[in-house]
């Protein structure tokens, strides 16, 4: 291949959900685009994998919420073979003692259901949703554009609850906001969740409510917050997305890692392959994480001073398991008996009985230690979908927290089988035919996440996204969040504002960036 076959207009690092969408906007908007992906398979952590012969799993991540609107229309994804349907119920949280707690996509049956503990509670509920609303709507806009500047911040929480919005955003825990509303237990164990999925963080930690607000953003079949399978598994996210950008011309070479981003004299000139080959071109749009993309593929000494120690500073250690399960038959709950599919199935299943244990089980975390008993938060895609188990046969996505990046004793392939066991052991004391049901099982610690996917210290979201390292933090306080200091350089991943899950908005606002430096008066991304 010569040189003139390996000039392109853009070069994208990596094929998950994020890099796909920019590389289709850029290609939309005329350029010539090749995307680079290390795997055989595209997607990045937005892959359906066959672990087990038959059985079809979302590897890394499992559901979806927060993906664009603009995206799926601009993309026309559904036409491309993307459809989502919302869990109902939305989820089924199981109690030691027997009871259960669950919300549904009715608001009246999700009431029926917290009058059983508390009837002050229901009144609450509205209360606690009407402030997550005001405080969604005023950051909508803020999504949608590069990191928010103090100004851009001061009027989207101007006017009555601003102030104290605000402080609930980027203050407050998800243990504080729960108590301002409620005063049962059990409503509140299954709602602290969301307040620390993907994040070092317990839920009596400032800046856990942050946590649960990324969570709730999205909306599925009109519903605020809730959240919903892909069919297929979410490797049809990428498939769809695939297929939209080969339509606009976007070329996808897989087998293909990046060993070095090519930088002469400030700026990008394009990359070179671990086989040796190398790809051409003035821009360059990293989806790899920035710590991957900044002090591996370019190298610090292209970097100022104070950006390379801010990108050394990301706290980015994963504390996350995902265990994939093969199982003969579904989970039978004490709390709701029964192995034909049942509304216990069919939406998310917690564990976690209620907020202190979800404590209990990060300060084990903290001080270097899996988790004795961890929370869970559980689905059976194929409980609502044929087509991706054997007949009669089940699968079950475990996303689980937590078992640190860092064991205080011993590694993780000592530990893995035993970490393994307490999980089943743990979700085994709500569904006792667990153990017995298992015929095959997957786990990955977040050391396994780091080494199949590429992700730095095997983090979901490309480093943490409490506050202090969201707005105009991310991915370093001081430089625009896609736009970095070599020129003609972008990150477009969850390392970027406005962060990571399945969601799009760093891909599309990175790529809306790129187009408008390159038809501005100087072609580029590098700082000013």
């Amino acid at each position: 291949m010569g040189d003139a076959t390996r000039q392109y207009d853009a070069l994208v690092i990596g094929s998950g959900h994020n890099g796909l969408i920019a590389a289709g906007y850029l290609a939309k908007a005329g350029r010539r685009v090749l995307v680079l992906e290390r795997r055989d398979i595209i997607g990045g952590a937005t892959v359906t994998e066959e672990p087990f012969p038959g059985y079809r799993l979302s590897t890394c991540s499992y559901v979806c919420n927060l993906l664009l609107p603009e995206v799926i229309r601009d993309f026309e994804l559904v036409r491309h073979g993307y459809e989502i349907r919302p869990f109902d119920p939305t989820y089924f949280a199981p109690f030691p003692d027997g009871r259960y707690f669950a919300a549904f996509l009715d608001g009246a049956r999700t009431r029926e259901q917290i009058a059983r503990f508390s009837t002050k509670d229901v009144r609450a509920y509205g209360a606690y949703w009407e402030m997550w609303d005001r405080i969604i709507a005023r950051m909508q806009p803020l999504i949608r554009r590069g990191a928010p500047s103090d100004e851009d911040i001061a009027t989207a929480f101007d006017g009555p609850d601003g102030s104290e919005d605000w402080h609930t955003l980027t203050r407050a825990s998800i243990a504080e906001v729960l108590d301002r509303f409620f005063e049962s237990e059990e409503i509140k164990a299954p709602l602290s969740t969301g307040g620390v999925i993907g994040v070092n963080a317990g839920p009596y930690d400032p800046g856990t409510a942050y946590v649960k607000f990324h969570h709730l953003l999205g909306t599925v079949g009109g519903h605020q917050g809730a959240w919903g399978f892909v069919r297929g598994g979410m490797g049809s996210v990428a498939s769809a997305l695939a297929a939209a950008g080969a339509e606009a011309g976007v070329r996808i070479e897989t087998s293909s890692p990046v060993a070095e981003i090519d930088v002469a004299n400030g700026r990008v000139t394009g990359v070179r392959l671990e086989d040796g080959r190398r790809f051409f071109a003035d821009v360059v749009v990293s989806n790899a994480d920035p710590q991957h993309t900044f002090l591996q593929l370019v190298g610090p000494d292209h970097l100022p001073t104070d950006y390379a120690d801010g990108i050394r500073a990301i706290r980015s250690k994963g504390s996350v398991v995902k265990v994939l399960l093969g199982l003969a038959e579904l989970p039978n709950f004490t709390a709701m008996p029964g192995t034909s599919v049942g509304p216990q199935h069919t939406g998310g299943i917690v564990i976690n009985p209620s907020v202190a244990y979800l404590d209990a089980a990060w300060r084990e975390c903290q001080a270097g230690l899996p988790s004795r008993r961890p929370f869970m938060d559980c689905y059976i895609q194929t409980a609502t979908e044929e087509g991706l188990a054997p007949p009669g046969k089940h699968t079950m996505s475990m996303f689980v927290q937590y078992a640190p990046y860092d064991l205080a004793h011993g590694t993780w392939d000592e530990h893995r089988d035993e970490i393994g066991a307490n999980i089943i052991d743990t979700f085994a004391q709500y569904a006792p035919n667990l153990p017995a049901a298992i015929e095959h099982m997957q786990v990955l610690g977040p050391r396994e996440i780091e080494a199949t996917v590429g992700i730095t210290g095997g983090n979901i979201f490309h480093g943490e996204i409490l506050p202090d390292q969201m707005f105009g933090g991310r991915p370093v306080a001081g430089y625009p969040s896609y736009a970095t200091p070599v020129t003609g350089l972008y990150l477009c991943g969850a390392g970027a504002w406005p962060g990571g899950a399945v969601f799009g908005a760093p891909g599309r606002n990175c790529a809306q960036q790129v187009i408008a430096d390159l038809e501005g008066p100087s072609s580029g991304g590098g700082m000013a």
